[in-house]
């Protein structure tokens, strides 16, 4: 187990010798040994005794506080890599206009690149043919963009090309119509919404991990309480892993309306519902796909770790320029 997610309301998450126990009303309903453990994200009203968090702390595991709905609270992790001198050289480039265009460019293009693999897994119609061949264009323009400004614009465009693509690929009719995180207004907006966030906080803990600044971007502007440089790296993975993912679930007919609840503001998914999806984002990350640098097959979420290393490698200028994932 690379994750523990807890989510039953009012459960409490304990320490017993080496080992996590999830406790509700009396009985234990999980019980894992804490060398298993790589993180730990709670939901909601859930409980985590001292003694367990200072074992998780000790042992380099990081604990994500997320609301009942998937929204990011908080977090709770291990010191930051003694490694200042990384942060000085990513604060270095930041300070330099084309090092910090160049970096946000292949961001950029990155998550084109991987929008259109998608599309071509899925291409089941003139109409996602014509969507690959507007990313396409839009990816060789962002990767000839010559500032922040024309950048973002080509990826906003781009983003509403994609999630045009993504309401004609769905199976069913949940009531997507387009992109809404704040609050989400549909069931599918719920999921991506949960998955983007779950992604996210994977590359928070990465960032830290590795030494670097996660609130320190290039592409995404610096805004208080904000880590850019996770939301930087998670770009040319959203299609990989979340959309991908949402796309499979709702079309296989694994999560479903009855799945959901609608409260007064936004909509969630039930208890069931919730099991399902952690489920499936574990398996995905999980799996195994060659890594384009490594020459290895690697599960997605070392494929993660990898290219945070990589840009790491770039800014001690110990490696080749940043090269995004390209999935194929």
């Amino acid at each position: 187990m690379a994750t523990l997610y807890v989510v039953e309301q009012g459960a409490l998450v304990a320490k017993k010798g080496e080992r996590l126990l999830v406790r509700k009303d009396g009985k234990i309903l999980r019980d894992v040994p804490l060398v298993h453990v790589e993180r730990v994200v709670l939901l909601g009203n859930v409980h985590l005794t001292t003694p367990a968090l200072v074992s998780l702390l000790e042992k380099g595991v990081d604990v994500a506080l997320l609301s009942s709905r998937g929204t990011f609270r908080g977090k709770i992790q291990p010191p930051w890599a003694k490694d200042a001198r990384l942060r000085q050289q990513q604060y270095a480039a930041y300070q330099e206009p084309e090092r910090r265009l160049d970096l946000a460019r292949r961001f950029v293009v990155g998550k084109l690149r991987n929008m259109i693999a998608l599309w071509k897994r899925q291409r089941k119609c003139r109409e996602l043919g014509t969507a690959v061949g507007e990313l396409q264009r839009l990816a060789r323009k962002a990767g000839e963009a010559g500032d922040l400004a024309k950048l973002r614009g080509y990826e906003g465009t781009a983003g509403a090309i994609h999630f045009r693509a993504f309401r004609m690929s769905l199976a069913r009719d949940l009531g997507f119509r387009r992109r809404a995180h704040r609050p989400p207004t549909d069931p599918v907006n719920a999921l991506l919404s949960l998955g983007y966030t779950l992604l996210h906080n994977e590359f928070y803990a990465l960032t830290t991990m590795v030494g670097l600044d996660p609130y320190l971007g290039f592409y995404h502007e610096v805004k208080h309480g904000h880590p850019a440089l996770a939301s930087d790296l998670m770009e040319e993975w959203r299609p990989v892993v979340v959309d991908f993912l949402v796309l499979g679930l709702i079309n296989r007919g694994e999560l479903r309306s009855a799945h959901f609840r609608k409260p007064r503001n936004g909509i969630r998914l039930t208890h069931e519902g919730f099991e399902i999806f952690l489920k499936a984002y574990e398996r995905r990350l999980t799996a195994k796909v060659m890594h384009p640098r490594a020459r290895e097959r690697l599960t997605y979420r070392q494929c993660l770790e990898a290219q945070v290393r990589h840009l790491a490698a770039y800014l001690r200028g110990k490696g080749a320029a940043y090269e995004p994932f390209h999935w194929r």
